[in-house]
């Protein structure tokens, strides 16, 4: 067996994991009327997460700024709030919080761990995607904003301009390596963005033309390009808010494609090792939604715990 590296596959696991959740605890759920003359859907879940307001607070460009409009009443709002957990000790706190209408989708995801020596890398970082969706053609992202709150306080910004087929992304302070060999921008283009790519997985064979865990969706996250290929690997009963359900099984590997410098691609074990996700259809959602997640390499072991789901949804009297 080759020699691991702890520390670079933990942290992978670990943002995966917070992107995606396990284990769902407690789900509230708010519905509201369906009338042509009702106000947006209250409350507006974005727009009470930690650092939504600061979304336009350091642009590039003072003449852009970013949007977000309030989920209409055909619009279904969703907040997953996680927990995660190296070595049985909570070291990553999460939240996954956003909408999707007829056509549009907005989310605001934000992640802080704590650091572990060499095994986990202390950061906290939040994000903000908009874009639209179709059943056939599936996720097309407008803009892409993600912040990192460390020393170096880099921001990312990635525009789409969806008829040139092509994005442009600005990072500050840049990024001086783009990989070997660096993604083209073909593959930026029609690669998603990380938190769109989790909506994808989520939105597959309920919003979106395809079967559950099926195939691969491509990802780009403003440098490295790559892949998480779905197996379907049966069905299992699993423990989910107080009783036991059928889910459906799911292994996620994680393929690295373009964009990445020699030290950070993933070794044999990494590589071949899934991420074992455990996805339930949840009818209220519209969505499928992993309730169980587990990432073990070596003696490592990541586990992330969803601690509450907030649904907002729009129904006919």
């Amino acid at each position: 067996m080759m020699k691991t590296k702890p520390g670079k596959s933990t942290i992978r696991a670990s943002i995966a994991a917070a992107c995606i959740g396990i284990s769902a605890f407690g789900i509230t759920t708010v519905s509201t009327a369906q009338d042509p003359s009702a106000q947006p859907l209250t409350p507006n879940l974005m727009t009470n997460t930690r650092n939504f307001a600061d979304l336009n607070a350091a642009n590039f460009n003072p003449e852009t700024n970013y949007t977000v409009p309030a989920p209409g009443p055909d619009a279904t709002q969703f907040r997953f709030k996680l927990k995660g957990y190296v070595f049985g000790l909570r070291m990553i706190k999460a939240n996954y919080t956003g909408y999707y209408d007829q056509s549009t989708y907005s989310v605001y995801t934000d992640i802080k761990t704590s650091g572990l020596g060499a095994l986990l890398k202390k950061m906290e970082i939040w994000a903000v995607t908009r874009g639209r969706h179709s059943s056939v053609t599936g996720l097309t992202p407008d803009w892409h904003v993600q912040q990192n709150m460390d020393k170096k306080n880099r921001r990312v910004e990635m525009n789409y301009d969806n008829e040139q087929r092509k994005v442009d992304v600005d990072i500050v302070p840049p990024l001086y390596s783009q990989g070997t060999p660096p993604a083209t921008p073909e593959e930026r283009y029609q690669a998603e963005d990380t938190i769109s790519a989790i909506l994808t997985m989520m939105m597959t064979g309920t919003q979106l033309t395809g079967q559950m865990c099926n195939g691969s969706v491509p990802v780009f996250d403003s440098k490295q390009h790559y892949n998480l290929r779905m197996e379907r690997a049966g069905t299992k009963r699993v423990k989910y808010d107080g009783d036991k359900v059928e889910a459906i099984r799911c292994h996620v590997y994680y393929e690295p494609v373009s964009g990445f410098d020699p030290e950070d691609l993933p070794e044999v074990e990494e590589e071949s090792t899934p991420v074992k996700v455990y996805f339930i259809k949840m009818d209220d959602l519209g969505l499928y939604v992993p309730v169980r997640f587990t990432y073990k390499i070596s003696s490592i072991k990541a586990v992330i715990k969803l601690d509450d789901l907030t649904v907002v949804t729009s129904k006919k009297k």
